[in-house]
């Protein structure tokens, strides 16, 4: 009996797919950063004492629904801790 799967699937390769960014939820933005919602949203409010140019700004992606691009907010995290050591 012939292998269906072998048959029909196409040979493509992982690392020629594109990459999708992960996107991250405000819970799970909170829970790596350890920053309530109010301070983070603060810190995307220019109008705010908290305000934080460096931070990284959410990703509408439908009507009441954002979210945060995970390596955008890495690389913030990354960036602090650089910051403390020198």
């Amino acid at each position: 009996m012939e292998n269906l799967n072998t048959s029909t699937q196409k040979n493509t390769s992982i690392s020629s797919m594109p990459q999708i960014p992960r996107m991250l939820p405000l819970k799970q933005v909170i829970h790596y950063t350890g920053l309530s919602s109010t301070t983070i949203y603060d810190m995307l409010d220019k109008k705010s004492n908290r305000y934080d140019s460096t931070f990284p700004v959410q990703v509408k992606l439908s009507k009441g629904r954002v979210a945060w691009i995970e390596s955008e907010v890495a690389q913030w995290i990354e960036d602090k801790i650089a910051a403390r050591i020198h």
